[in-house]
């Protein structure tokens, strides 16, 4: 599957069009697409995107990729837990896969490793660091390698209430 980047402002949009935790940003486009008759419509539009999958409950349950958004939420939990809401960035992702995983957010797809040796889940809560930091809720000024929490990220972060499946 391509991976896209897509800018703040027309993420927020996507955002905006959503349906929290039905929706991924690839479910939001088709159903735009759709609509403009771009694409031709599922035969059961309210399906879920993702579709679940079933298995014992100590195996990962994610169906594909975990989308972003739930990455951010968890890079913020992980990071109010820590002093001054501070932590370097490796103990910060290693705290954020360990839950979602524990969550069972995490699934085969996300566990593939990516061109710089990394898994996509540990490169894609780096890009969620990304958009935290352009939305203001994490420090643009901390020391390379160090993610901190500015004061309104501490205040976005107590507002979390984690996804679970």
């Amino acid at each position: 599957m391509p991976t896209i980047r897509v800018d703040p402002e027309v993420f927020e949009g996507l955002q905006k069009l959503a349906r929290p935790f039905v929706d991924s940003p690839s479910s939001v486009i088709r159903r735009l697409l759709e609509d403009r008759g771009i694409l031709p419509q599922r035969t059961d539009p309210g399906q879920p995107a993702r579709p679940q999958a079933s298995g014992p409950p100590s195996e990962p349950v994610a169906v594909g990729l975990t989308p972003q958004p739930v990455y951010e939420k968890y890079l913020l939990w992980a990071l109010l837990r820590q002093p001054g809401g501070r932590a370097h960035k490796r103990d910060a992702t290693h705290e954020v896969v360990k839950r979602m995983m524990q969550d069972r957010h995490i699934g085969a797809a996300d566990q593939e490793l990516v061109a710089t040796g990394e898994t996509k889940a540990e490169n894609t809560i780096t890009w969620a660091r990304n958009a935290l930091k352009e939305r203001g809720l994490i420090s643009r000024t901390s020391p390379r390698g160090i993610w901190q929490l500015t004061p309104e990220g501490m205040e976005a972060a107590k507002e979390i209430a984690l996804p679970r499946r």
